[in-house]
């Protein structure tokens, strides 16, 4: 997956992106951080754009991106989760951006969803980089920060938000959830290196630069629009450039100047390696991926994560969005049977269900016969006339008693059809 761990800088897509790994630079240099955002500061008005996958885009995506971090901002630090946050807060930091950006709903609510999706990874972002800076100590401040605490920095913290956090986080359970989160962080092998663009700030550039053709470039529409740019044509456009867009996230600028994947990440370049191959191979139609497989997977090993697809440049982008609606036939290696083998199939059943039956009339007769004899309606037992009768085409259970029953002065019990088991 993309980075997601809870870094200080953060990008439009909501994913963490570690400090001083910007596309761009060189790992070496020297790590570079920064204090608050200032919030939004436009001085026209600002359209929001979306793209295929339903993710903001296009020129006002970086302040879009600023809205979100403010909302955060703005939410108590022991405030537990976004989830428990008050309906009216949420609701007010939605409609606030909707004025903003000039946003309208559209009726599935997709918009609203994916804002408040950004905002929890933020708020929850946030909370842990206080962690990491001032309780457990993991991340080193900036040397002009070196004796500031949380409030001198993030006003809206008190010194008694700041007393009830630091005990919440010291908390046993937490202490575990911590270590959880810090075990799934390392899960993280291979993080992207855009930087605080994202894939969807880096595209454009990728494609100014001829390092991406134009027409990779996505569809946008207006947020003014209650209608998102159909999904249809999002399948076969991801599918095609997302194993390059991959490749590209994780270059770095060399001594040369030249763009290669970081040459200490020996995973990262062989799965490049392997990537380039397989686009070649499908290139030329030597191969051909199944549902929900290209290039990267292949090379990779696995699939996606179903609700977390990479190098899309979104929060919780899902599969059926990157790949497709689900091909369930194809899933599950369905081949529609030919006449022939379906008539045989059938032909088998009906035998099965005869045998089936007639191992059951005969049990049933039997104990009729049984309880008969013992209850002297029987004399004799004729066991040839009830072969002869269980072999007959037309099969009469009272007739087949009556003919073994000669000299019974008392009819026969006439059997009843519950006196057979259940078929």
């Amino acid at each position: 997956m993309d980075d997601h761990r809870d870094n200080e800088i953060q990008g439009i897509d909501g994913a963490s992106h570690p400090t001083g790994e910007s596309q761009g630079t060189n790992t070496s240099k020297k790590t570079k951080f920064r204090g608050p955002s200032k919030g939004v500061q436009a001085k026209k008005p600002m359209h929001l754009q979306y793209n295929q996958y339903g993710i903001p885009d296009g020129e006002w995506s970086g302040e879009y991106g600023k809205q979100v971090g403010s909302c955060a901002a703005r939410i108590n630090i022991n405030v537990k989760e976004y989830s428990t946050l008050d309906e009216h807060t949420k609701k007010g930091f939605w409609e606030e951006t909707k004025l903003m950006f000039h946003i309208i709903d559209d009726p599935a609510k997709r918009r609203e969803k994916y804002f408040h999706m950004c905002v929890a990874k933020r708020f929850g972002a946030f909370k842990s980089r206080l962690t990491r800076r001032w309780i457990t100590k993991k991340e080193k401040m900036p040397k002009h920060q070196t004796n500031d605490m949380p409030w001198d920095i993030y006003h809206q913290i008190t010194e008694d938000d700041w007393k009830t956090f630091v005990m919440e986080r010291n908390k046993p359970e937490m202490l575990v959830r911590r270590e959880k989160a810090s075990k799934s962080a390392l899960q993280n092998k291979h993080p992207h290196r855009t930087g605080q663009k994202g894939y969807v700030r880096k595209r454009p550039e990728w494609i100014n630069d001829g390092r991406l053709p134009p027409e990779a470039a996505l569809t946008l529409s207006s947020g003014s629009s209650s209608v998102t740019s159909s999904l249809t044509t999002a399948p076969d456009r991801f599918k095609k450039f997302r194993s390059v867009e991959w490749i590209l996230a994780h270059q770095v600028k060399n001594k040369e100047g030249k763009w290669e994947v970081d040459p200490n990440d020996k995973e990262a370049v062989n799965i490049t390696k392997m990537a380039l191959e397989y686009i070649e191979e499908e290139g030329k139609e030597n191969i051909s991926f199944t549902q929900g497989e290209d290039a990267l997977t292949k090379a990779m090993g696995k699939k996606d994560h179903r609700g977390r697809v990479k190098a899309t440049g979104g929060v919780n982008v899902g599969y059926k969005v990157a790949f497709g609606p689900i091909d369930r036939s194809s899933r599950c290696g369905h081949i529609e049977p030919s006449p022939e083998a379906v008539e045989s199939i059938r032909a088998s059943v009906r035998r099965e269900f005869e045998d089936q039956l007639e191992r059951k009339v005969a049990e049933a007769l039997q104990n009729q016969l049984s309880t008969l004899k013992a209850t002297g309606q029987l004399n004799t037992l004729s066991t040839p006339a009830l072969d002869s009768a269980l072999v007959s085409d037309e099969f009469d259970v009272n007739r087949a008693l009556v003919t073994c029953c000669p000299s019974s002065s008392q009819q026969p019990r006439e059997l009843k059809a519950s006196a057979f088991p259940d078929t």
